[in-house]
C-alpha cells in the first residue's frame, strides 16, 4: 500500500509531522512517500523511514504556479498508483485533493491546521477574490476527503456554516507537538552560548522573543510598538523577533520597517532560525500579538509553553486556547500594544510570577498538547489505524 504525505516544505515535515509518518508506518506493508519542497531536510526526512520526493508549491497564489503544482501532484499519483493521500496544510489539501481526485486516488484525507491569510476578516479586492477561490476549492476538497482533521473547533466552525464539509466527516484534536523534544535540558552548553551569542544578549538584559512569520496579521507592529514605548524606561528588556521574510505574501511586513526598529529600541529581527529552541532556552518570556487566523494554539505559544516559559498573546478565538489567563500567561486584546506592555511589566516585574507561569506552562504542554498521543488517536478517529 502506497501512501503520499503532502506538505508544504522540509522544515514543516521535521518539525510538525513526525508522528503523523511514525503511525502511517505503523499500518500493515504501508509505503510512505513524503512530497514536499524538501530543501536541505531531504536526508533528515528520510532518516524518518519514509521516502522523500521533491515537488514544490508556489508559496504565494499563482493560477499558472498552482496549476503546474496540480499537474505534478496528479502524475505522481497516477505513476506510482498511489493508494492513499494524506494533505497538510492549506495548498497542500486543496491541490493535493484535486491531483488525487484526477488520478483517482481511492482514498484521501486532509489536515487543516489554520486558515491563514486567505480567510482574514479585512482584506483588499485581491485578498476577497483569493478568499472566494480558496472557498470554492475547500467545498470540493471536503466532498472528496474521506476525512478530515482539524486543530481548531472555530476552523471547524467555518468549514460547517459554510457547507465546505458533512459532519460526519469531522476529526477534532488540539493542536500538538513533541514535548519530549521541547525541554531545557535537551539543549547544549553549546546551543546556548550559540543563542546567546546571536541575541547579543549583554549581562542583566532580560529577553523577550517573539517567532512567527514576517506579516502584519502576526502582531509585529504591536511588538515593534511595545518594543519602542519600553525602552526608555526598561532598557534592559530586549526584544527578539525571529521572523522569515514574507516579501510576496498578503499582508508583508517591508523588511525596512524591523530594521529601522532596530535604531529606535533594544530589539532585534533575525529572520529565519533553523534552531529556535536554544533562543527559546535563553528567554524570559514569549509573546505572539497576533490577529492571524491561526491554527487553533499556536506553534509559537506552544512550543515555549513546553521549554517551561510564561507566554501572553491575544484573546482571539484562535489563540485563547493555549493560556490559562493568570496561570500560565496572560490574554490582551487584539492590535493593542500598550496592553502587551502592561502584561510584559506585570510578568517581568514579579520573579515568583515568571517562576510560576513558567512551571504551569510545561505543565500544560505535557497535559493538553503531548502529540505522542494526541496523533495516533486523530488517525484512529479518521480509521487509518486500529
Amino acid at each position: 500500500m502506497k501512501i503520499a504525505f503532502i506538505a508544504p516544505d522540509g522544515l514543516s515535515v521535521v518539525l510538525f509531522c513526525k508522528t503523523i509518518l511514525k503511525t502511517l508506518k505503523s499500518i500493515p506493508n504501508a509505503e510512505v512517500i513524503v512530497i514536499c519542497d524538501a530543501g536541505d531536510y531531504g536526508q533528515e526526512i528520510e532518516c524518518l523511514g519514509v521516502k522523500c520526493v521533491n515537488i514544490a508549491a508556489y508559496r504565494f497564489f499563482s493560477i499558472t504556479e498552482d496549476l503546474k503544482y496540480l499537474w505534478k501532484l496528479k502524475s505522481f499519483f497516477s505513476e506510482h498508483k498511489v493508494d492513499i493521500v494524506f494533505t497538510f496544510c492549506t495548498k497542500q489539501n486543496i491541490y493535493g485533493t484535486l491531483g488525487a481526485v484526477i488520478a483517482r486516488v481511492p482514498k484521501v484525507y486532509s489536515h487543516v491546521v489554520g486558515l491563514g491569510i486567505a480567510f482574514l476578516a479585512d482584506k483588499d479586492l485581491k485578498g476577497k477574490i483569493i478568499s472566494g477561490f480558496t472557498s470554492v476549492l475547500y467545498k470540493l476538497v471536503g466532498k472528496v476527503a474521506k476525512k478530515i482533521w482539524f486543530t481548531n473547533k472555530n476552523d471547524l466552525a467555518f468549514f460547517l456554516d459554510n457547507k465546505f464539509i458533512d459532519a460526519n466527516k469531522i476529526v477534532l484534536t488540539p493542536n500538538y507537538l513533541d514535548v519530549s523534544d521541547y525541554k531545557l535540558d535537551t539543549i547544549s552548553d553549546e546551543d546556548i552560548q550559540e543563542a546567546k551569542e546571536l541575541c547579543k544578549i549583554s549581562p542583566n538584559e532580560i529577553l523577550i522573543i517573539m517567532v512567527a512569520r514576517l506579516i502584519w496579521a502576526k502582531g509585529i507592529k504591536e511588538f515593534v510598538e511595545t518594543a519602542i514605548n519600553l525602552h526608555k524606561s526598561r532598557p534592559e528588556i530586549k526584544f527578539i523577533l525571529v521572523a522569515p521574510e514574507e516579501s510576496g505574501s498578503f499582508g508583508a511586513v517591508p523588511t525596512e520597517y524591523v530594521l529601522e526598529a532596530e535604531g529606535k529600541a533594544n530589539f532585534m529581527w533575525l529572520g529565519f532560525q533553523r534552531k529556535v529552541k536554544p533562543i527559546y532556552a535563553i528567554a524570559n518570556l514569549a509573546v505572539l500579538p497576533t490577529f492571524y487566523k491561526e491554527g487553533g494554539y499556536p506553534r509559537a505559544l506552544l512550543e515555549p509553553m513546553a521549554m517551561g516559559k510564561p507566554v501572553i498573546t491575544t484573546d482571539s478565538e484562535d489563540c485563547r486556547g493555549a493560556i490559562e489567563d493568570g496561570r500560565n500567561g496572560y490574554l490582551i486584546p487584539i492590535r493593542n500594544s500598550k496592553a502587551l506592555e502592561d502584561a510584559i511589566i506585570k510578568i517581568l516585574g514579579n520573579e515568583t510570577i515568571i517562576k510560576e507561569f513558567g512551571a504551569y506552562s510545561r505543565v500544560k504542554a505535557v497535559r493538553d498538547f503531548d502529540e505522542s498521543t494526541i496523533v495516533p488517536e486523530a488517525l484512529r478517529q479518521m480509521e487509518l489505524v486500529s
